[in-house]
């Protein structure tokens, strides 16, 4: 029996065994930390939940089936509003002596690291395509946006210096051309490839940079910075990611403009928070956990981000307290470091944008 227990300790997937009552006669650590909030822990009954997350529903569902299905993917909540997990799980029949079936048991593992790789190479590919359109799109709308203002140039050179009406509406008029123009600059750099130039750089003085500056514009927000390791560095394109933290720090002091704006930043090993010194057979539960990752928060006390407007957050022009394509391109920036952004909120406890950029399985060598 020791042997037995040994060798499922070392098993690299999370496991369940649920016998035909619905109960849970065993849990490995490892389901234990992928299910995290979402825990099924020994001796609870998935029948007597009356409607359970997405992935109870589906064993319960499998049970029922005479044939068991040989691979499936469902969904998990987040954590307070977070990043939802995907999780793709195999079962198993588990028999008694005469063959029969007593209970199932289920082999799952967090894929969410691979969904998100995936997506981000989507991603990309959709950028090039829609870059190429845009391209022409753009020169095609550059040029009667020239000649209005080629004209609106030969109609202030005829007009009286005393004929304000007139010098107003030009005015008005080439102010809007400068917002086209400056519109057409943000859709083309966000479709634009991100090229990277990659350096090892310190983390620490790159923040405490940022919001040395922060602290000038919002002079009313109370910026602080929490980061136990001064030592963290990071293969990234430092021009380009400083100014991804920077949008975010700045949505952030605009979105709770008398309150606080914390910054933190460490080392976890794996892509969920796990200490880097851990050394336990959960680093194994999914896609990413061989590696270091370095994970940034950008914390303010705001009243929260809607549900239902969480997923919209990142799309160009649709935030109301910042206009243009600043958040979009921040995310596109991370996702070209190998990296996902995300917000965790609630309403009236404020928001959080948490960034995960991977360093590799050799860190802090790269």
């Amino acid at each position: 029996m020791k042997l037995e227990e040994e060798i499922l300790k070392c098993y690299r997937s999370g496991l369940l065994v649920i016998d035909m009552s619905g109960t849970v006669i065993y849990r490995n650590e490892i389901a234990k930390r992928i299910l995290g909030d979402n825990l099924i822990d020994i001796g609870d009954n998935l029948r007597s939940s009356s409607a359970g997350n997405a992935f109870q529903r589906a064993l319960l569902e499998s049970m029922e089936r005479e044939y068991l299905p040989a691979r499936t993917e469902t969904t998990l909540p987040g954590k307070k509003g977070g990043m939802r997990r995907t999780i793709g799980f195999t079962l198993s029949e588990l028999k008694d002596s005469g063959s029969n079936r007593v209970g199932i048991c289920v082999f799952f593992k967090d894929l969410t690291y691979i969904g998100l790789t995936e997506e981000s190479r989507d991603l990309d590919e959709r950028l090039r395509l829609l870059g190429e359109m845009a391209a022409g799109l753009a020169q095609e709308i550059r040029n009667p946006i020239t000649s209005i203002s080629a004209h609106c140039g030969l109609l202030r050179m005829r007009c009286l210096e005393d004929d304000e009406q007139i010098l107003s509406v030009l005015a008005h008029i080439e102010s809007e051309i400068g917002k086209m123009e400056a519109i057409i600059r943000d859709c083309l750099n966000f479709v634009r490839p991100t090229i990277l130039n990659l350096d090892v750089v310190p983390i620490k003085p790159l923040i405490e940079r940022l919001l040395a500056d922060a602290s000038k514009i919002y002079p009313t927000v109370n910026f602080s910075l929490l980061m136990n390791d001064a030592n963290i560095h990071a293969k990234i394109d430092e021009i380009l990611f400083e100014q991804a933290l920077r949008s975010i720090i700045a949505n952030s002091a605009q979105i709770c403009p008398d309150g606080k704006v914390v910054v933190s930043a460490r080392l976890s090993k794996g892509f969920w928070d796990l200490d880097p010194d851990e050394n336990e057979p959960a680093l194994h539960a999914g896609a990413g956990d061989m590696d270091y990752f370095l994970l940034i928060s950008i914390k303010c006390n705001a009243v929260g981000i809607l549900e239902n407007n969480r997923e919209k957050y990142f799309v160009p022009y649709f935030n109301a307290k910042k206009s243009g394509t600043e958040l979009s391109l921040a995310q596109k920036i991370i996702s070209a470091h190998k990296g996902v952004l995300d917000i965790i909120s609630e309403p009236d406890k404020g928001a959080e944008f948490i960034i995960r950029i991977s360093l590799g399985s050799k860190y802090p060598e790269f």
